[in-house]
């Protein structure tokens, strides 16, 4: 009769130990992204990176150039996308890419690629680039201290690298203005280039097809479209420093360049850039690489004294 109980007893310990666990991993699959992200200093060491960065910085600064609008005249665009989507956004973004032979640049943060790996490596696949929008999104790069923007910087290259062989080229982060001291820092963290676009993407206005023709026919050839496509990361306990101005995480992902608040989305991404897509080899146009744009040396405006 003990052993009866004991068995029970036993059995009862292991039907609620399966439960617990399959909670934790219910729990754990469906917690945010950046779930993880305090394991990403340990996973992704970047102190040489660093430190090769400041010593460049220090003996023999240079500044990245920028790309921006084609005045060529060929009839092309560029089309950026913001932020990395999730895998199954991504996926039917991918698709219509292909089926329009439209090349596009996806600009994702370090800490959504490196909690979705399969993702990055869809976008490898299908032939498309993948750029550094730093670790996590943040707004105004410019006005990181240098320490932390090469934190930022190393260690998205380094998150992309081991994932895809290769470290991006190509640079963009929100509402971010591309001071002389960006592009030194960018240049030294092994980036080439900073996109500067002149077209946010209407976002949530492409209802049909006539509202995706009507905004192409005013798009002049050479654009650098920015679509916003990612989902924000969430920056917990990661700090490398302390500033006493600390740009925000890019919450809103729909946001422009110049700060405007576009209109709230209200349709499919993927169904949305179809139409744009569409619309625009209707009217003959390429959809290249932003990386055969035009390339400048670029001269920061100061303000007027």
């Amino acid at each position: 009769m003990k052993n009866k109980k004991l068995w029970i007893a036993l059995l009862g310990i292991v039907i609620i130990a399966g439960i617990a666990a399959f909670l934790y991993q219910s729990l754990r699959d469906s917690a945010h992204p950046a779930a993880d992200i305090t394991d990403l200093n340990a996973n992704y060491e970047v102190s040489e990176e660093m430190a090769k960065a400041r010593e460049k910085l220090d003996k023999n600064p240079q500044a990245s150039e920028v790309l921006t609008v084609d005045h060529s005249g060929r009839q092309q665009v560029a089309l950026v996308f913001d932020g990395l989507p999730d895998r199954a956004m991504t996926a039917r973004l991918l698709d219509v890419l292909q089926k329009y032979h439209a090349k596009a640049v996806f600009f994702v943060e370090g800490g959504n690629a490196a909690d979705q790996p399969e993702t990055i490596k869809l976008i490898q696949k299908a032939g498309q680039e993948i750029g550094n929008y730093t670790l996590f999104g943040v707004q105004q790069a410019e006005k990181l201290s240098q320490e932390d923007l090469l934190q930022q910087l190393c260690q998205t290259q380094k998150i992309l690298k081991v994932m895809t062989g290769t470290e991006p080229s190509l640079f963009r982060a929100p509402r971010t203005k591309y001071t002389d001291s960006l592009l030194k820092s960018l240049d030294a963290a092994g980036i080439q280039y900073a996109v500067k676009s002149n077209v946010p993407f209407p976002r949530g206005t492409l209802h049909s097809q006539e509202d995706a023709d009507a905004f192409a026919a005013e798009l002049q050839p050479g654009s650098i479209i920015a679509i916003p496509s990612g989902v924000a990361v969430e920056m917990k306990t990661y700090e490398p420093g302390k500033t006493n101005e600390r740009p925000a995480i890019d919450k809103r992902p729909t946001i422009t360049d110049d700060g405007s608040a576009p209109a709230r989305p209200k349709e499919d991404l993927a169904d949305e850039v179809e139409r744009l897509l569409a619309a625009l080899q209707q009217r003959n146009m390429d959809m290249e690489f932003v990386d055969g744009f035009r390339h400048i040396h670029y001269i920061p405006v100061l303000p007027a004294t």
